[in-house]
């Protein structure tokens, strides 16, 4: 990902500094096995966050998902409030309107129904799905892109191949009918999938509530996730690190919206954020 064209040269502010209650250096190597997952981490500045990356270098499939709080790893469809019927009956009716409604604003459609939920999803519709990113950095703006009181959270999600739906799979399947955890990368590529590095996950089913389970309480998935939280008090030192390198809104959404709010922000002060004199600092962050 390219770095973002700066849009004001005149942004700085001080942030705490934090020191870390348990750091998360690891060496390379240190994940052998998928399942072999460590405790919780906290992560109190980027760079470590970048030492924990850096020891998982030697994984090829490893996922990455920032929260702004630490809720439980349920779709956006179990925790909206449905109208009358069950939310597994009104997701159908909810992706069939969506379809009609946006295909004059779609260039190419997608090919099945794995695809269209992905690109709702990616909207902001309720659909099962839940979104992650190969991207590390990008799910670590998602934890610390606004401020908060409680902390922020990155799960990382140790993938086995076999686990991931290839292509032709996700042709032939029918995702209202799948009631196991499933991972996929839809063929179809939005300019917000790539931006983001987009990737998805299904939930487990229970067949006796129809209820959704959390994806770290399916079995099949439990033990290869690994929690990182991130001390709130932290978020607007990390934010601001993380726009040097180019990861904010405008890099990862790429469209008038993220454009906008990353202009607004450019010259603007969030509640943890902080502005400091220039001239006392010569230019330089505290």
């Amino acid at each position: 990902m390219a770095p973002a064209k700066k849009m004001a040269q005149t942004r700085r502010y001080k942030a705490p500094k934090v020191r870390a209650m348990k750091k998360a250096a690891s060496s390379p190597g240190s994940h052998q096995k998928l399942n072999k997952r460590e405790g919780d981490l906290e992560i109190d500045c980027l760079e470590t966050f970048i030492r924990f990356i850096e020891g998982k270098t030697n994984l090829e499939y490893v996922l990455y998902r920032g929260q702004n709080q630490d809720w439980p790893l349920l779709p956006k469809l179990s925790r909206v409030k449905i109208r009358g019927k069950n939310e597994l009956s009104v997701e159908r009716e909810m992706l069939e309107n969506f379809k009609r409604l946006a295909k004059p604003h779609i260039t190419r459609m997608p090919c099945n129904d794995w695809e269209w939920l992905a690109l709702a999803q990616h909207h902001g519709m309720a659909t099962r799905l839940l979104d992650w990113t190969s991207n590390p950095l990008a799910a670590l703006w998602f934890a610390v892109s606004q401020p908060a009181i409680e902390p922020g959270v990155i799960y990382v999600l140790f993938v086995d191949k076999k686990a991931f739906l290839k292509p032709e799979e996700l042709r032939n399947l029918d995702p209202f009918k799948e009631t196991s955890p499933k991972v996929f990368q839809p063929e179809i590529s939005t300019i917000r999938i790539q931006s983001q590095s987009g990737w998805f996950t299904t939930q487990q089913l229970d067949k006796k509530t129809q209820n959704f389970i959390p994806f770290n309480k399916a079995s099949s998935f439990s033990k290869d996730i690994q929690r990182l939280q991130i001390p709130s008090k932290c978020f607007s030192e990390i934010r601001y690190q993380l726009d040097k390198l180019g990861i904010n809104r405008f890099t990862l959404f790429q469209d008038l919206d993220g454009i906008a709010a990353y202009a607004e922000w450019s010259h603007t002060l969030l509640p943890d954020e902080q502005e400091i004199d220039d001239t006392a600092t010569k230019g330089k962050k505290l």
